[in-house]
């Protein structure tokens, strides 16, 4: 069996669908690392944010990273097929970490302080 090797995957899903299909997707694709006997180790939805340029014609989009352990480029090439066929999902990033970080990502300790700030909620990651 292969080692277990570190990923972290940013998707943006478009901004028109409703906030189920965010959780959804998000679902689908924990499904799709526990299918190859992987890990969600961190889940962070950074909710609608303003893209940089347009992407197939929206300018905002749901922002998800998630946190991964997987064996194998089977696993990786599965998840990213998924991501491809999915509709909803206007880009994608995978990208191989030595560790994935326990720690907020800085969109969430950026969104945590303006939170403070205006005094709204704060969102917490998901840790799994």
């Amino acid at each position: 069996m292969n080692a277990m090797a570190f990923y972290e995957l940013t998707y943006i899903i478009r901004p028109d669908v409703p906030t189920t299909t965010v959780d959804a997707v998000a679902a689908k694709m924990a499904d799709v690392v526990k299918k190859h006997k992987g890990k969600v180790l961190k889940s962070e939805q950074w909710g609608l944010r303003t893209l940089a340029y347009s992407i197939k014609k929206h300018r905002k989009g749901y922002y998800t990273m998630m946190g991964l352990s997987l064996a194998g480029a089977e696993a990786v090439n599965d998840l990213e097929y998924a991501l491809k066929v999915s509709d909803d999902v206007i880009r994608f990033m995978t990208v191989k970490v030595d560790e994935v970080s326990k720690e907020p990502s800085a969109i969430l300790k950026a969104k945590s302080r303006m939170g403070e700030a205006d005094g709204s909620d704060a969102v917490a990651p998901m840790m799994v």
